[in-house]
């Protein structure tokens, strides 16, 4: 449709907006003006400035026009609706951690993914997109992400304006943190292996900090768990302690 064909009347436009607000509610038809406008291609600055309508609130009307369709039009404070529901329902992703996975519920749990949490970059571009497109909330991701939410905001606009290579981590020393030779490896399994039968648990900073003490290795907590994880050494910590407890009973 292209709008600069149309031709428009000040006075059919003022006896129409005048009939549509005695039968719909002055709040309904500013709605449906903002909705059409946006479908018709307006910026959000346009309607806002066009309606007198503050621009948040029509991002507002907008997202609830596409999760809820025609109710989305209504005063939200009554309890039934005069309009036909929208014809099929999207729920809203959840995200929980499982195991060493950040699970992302899609579709009341139809639809699942499994992203490791070691995969930083997987996440924040998944995570991120789908704050783009107002399915999940900015806070959400921020804890996912275990980012500031002003952070999380700033990361979302760069994916949407910039692509993937503006998000991925470019500290300097990243890459150097995940290269660890075979006998840094090994050390590392000694002292998982050690503070799990000692301490009964583990985290990254705690072997981080016994293999400064032990070996005279430095390494960051967060390195140490991505090679945790990439070693499959994460699904161990649970098990191993009951295994070695029954190794010592039968000796």
């Amino acid at each position: 449709m292209n709008c600069e064909n149309l031709t428009f009347s000040q006075r059919l436009h003022d006896q129409r907006i005048v009939q549509a607000e005695s039968l719909l509610g002055t709040n309904v038809v500013r709605k449906i003006l903002g909705y059409a406008l946006f479908l018709l291609g307006a910026a959000r600055s346009t309607i806002s400035s066009t309606l007198d309508m503050p621009e948040g609130t029509v991002r507002s009307l907008v997202l609830a026009m596409n999760r809820r369709g025609l109710s989305a039009l209504e005063d939200q404070r009554f309890k039934t609706s005069s309009f036909k529901t929208s014809p099929c329902y999207v729920s809203m992703p959840t995200l929980e951690e499982h195991d060493s996975n950040l699970r992302i519920n899609l579709s009341k749990g139809d639809i699942v993914l499994d992203i490791p949490t070691s995969n930083v970059l997987q996440k924040r571009v998944l995570l991120l997109t789908l704050l783009n497109n107002g399915l999940l909330k900015r806070s959400e991701v921020a804890a996912a992400l275990s980012l500031s939410v002003d952070r999380t905001a700033k990361l979302a606009r760069k994916l949407q304006q910039h692509d993937v290579d503006a998000i991925s981590d470019q500290r300097r020393g990243q890459q150097q943190d995940y290269r660890f030779p075979p006998e840094v490896k090994a050390e590392l399994i000694q002292q998982f292996v050690i503070d799990l039968v000692v301490h009964g648990k583990i985290s990254g900073e705690q072997l981080s900090s016994h293999l400064d003490e032990r070996c005279q290795l430095t390494l960051s907590p967060r390195s140490i768990l991505h090679h945790l994880s990439a070693l499959g050494l994460s699904y161990l910590k649970n098990s191993l302690p009951d295994h070695l407890s029954e190794l010592k009973k039968n000796l």
